[in-house]
């Protein structure tokens, strides 16, 4: 019981509080308004996964013996690191400004009566109160929310694929290898490079091993605790964003979106069937979660390019809270690209293909952000975020011929 208990805290540890911490020590680079609470959080998890994927191939390829010993050692004392750091930051921020979370999120800031009522305020980058009927709306996507998360707790889905995919966890937390194990027999071979750089399978393994978890239960019952909600946080993101107008129709929208996934279960290849019963494997993830953080990324552009007609001169607009809003540091103009960077390293976390298509859509959002902006640093943020998908595909490809 004892034992239960404190494994739950250890997982609401390594897979909240600690990306969360990583979230805030970096979340600095993001402009103001994008400095929230939800945001800082997925890019807390994207920091998370990019230093995971960074310490996990090297250990692979280069440790014959105990490499996921090392791997584990390496990515538990970096990312401690980094939330402790987080955490110092808060305290500075909080002790220099104000104990107020607004110090820290500023993003969440709510349209006072001075934004709503000045004729030269422009409130649609700040958040609008919700009303009774909107608040019922949202009572009403967490409740179909908290079905989807028991749902996929007590009636979990056994795929094929976990004779693989969960096997290799398993092995990585008890014979402490990484991807040299078949486990279709359990003898030993050569390392597995088909499979061997989408290193999710030894992310559950070290989530597993921290929190003293069985790697079966961490992928078939923790796993789809953490996905589901993470997933729909990033269409919140996407929602704020499509509906800046109208912020009160995103509750609305969230609960069409779940509706297409609970019932989406037409065949077995849709993306909701992968999302609710396949939650834990990285080809899920990737078309659940991957893709549509692209999607989010590339509307933040636009909406930061909205005042640009595709044709025609850029008109601006002076009003005092979008003056704000537009701040011209480099680092908040090239931050998108940053967390564009990250999410595509993610890609290759879940999956090889996730690289292919996640630089496909890159691409073609890239053109359409090109039609507003018309800038050849489009072009060049576009390249220097898919730099790791081409080191990736090397990678695979010199272990493939070596």
């Amino acid at each position: 019981m004892l034992a239960g208990i404190l494994a739950v805290f250890k997982i609401i540890f390594f897979m909240l509080v600690v990306p969360f911490c990583i979230g805030v020590l970096c979340n600095s680079i993001l402009p103001v308004v994008r400095r929230t609470i939800g945001i800082t959080f997925i890019f807390g998890y994207m920091v998370y996964f990019a230093v995971f994927e960074v310490i996990a191939i090297p250990c692979m390829l280069h440790y014959v013996y105990n490499a996921f010993t090392y791997c584990t050692r390496f990515y538990l004392g970096i990312s401690l690191a980094l939330a402790v750091a987080g955490i110092v930051k808060a305290v500075i921020l909080l002790k220099k400004e104000g104990f107020d979370y607004l110090t820290l999120f500023p993003g969440e800031t709510h349209a006072t009566a001075h934004e709503l009522l000045s004729p030269r305020s422009d409130p649609r980058m700040l958040k609008l109160s919700y009303s009774l009927e909107s608040r019922i709306y949202w009572g009403i996507f967490f409740v179909l929310l908290v079905v989807q998360m028991i749902l996929a707790v007590v009636m979990s889905s056994f795929d094929g694929d976990d004779a693989y995919f969960v096997v290799e966890s398993l092995l990585a937390q008890q014979a402490d290898v990484m991807n040299t194990i078949l486990p279709y027999t359990g003898t030993s071979t050569s390392l597995d490079i088909r499979h061997a750089l989408a290193v999710i399978t030894m992310w559950i393994a070290y989530m597993a091993r921290v929190c003293g978890v069985h790697a079966t239960i961490m992928s078939h019952s923790v796993m789809p605790l953490l996905i589901i909600p993470f997933v729909y946080l990033v269409y919140v993101e996407i929602a704020r964003v499509l509906f800046r107008r109208r912020q009160e129709v995103i509750p609305v929208f969230m609960i069409i979106v779940s509706f297409l996934m609970m019932f989406g279960n037409i065949s077995i290849y849709t993306p909701a069937t992968f999302f609710l019963t396949r939650t834990w494997q990285g080809k899920a993830i990737v078309n659940s979660l991957v893709f549509p953080l692209i999607m989010w990324v590339f509307l933040w552009m636009l909406e930061d390019s909205r005042k640009r007609p595709i044709f025609g001169p850029k008109v601006d607009n002076n009003t005092e809270s979008y003056e704000e809003y537009k701040e011209h540091k480099l680092i908040y103009k090239i931050s998108p690209w940053i967390f564009l960077t990250l999410v595509n390293m993610l890609s290759g976390v879940c999956t090889s293909l996730g690289v292919i298509f996640g630089t496909g859509l890159v691409a073609l959002f890239t053109l359409v952000l090109l039609l507003f902006e018309r800038n050849i640093r489009v072009i060049l943020g576009a390249i220097c975020c898919v730099i790791p998908n081409a080191l990736y595909l090397l990678v695979y490809l010199g272990l493939f011929h070596s």
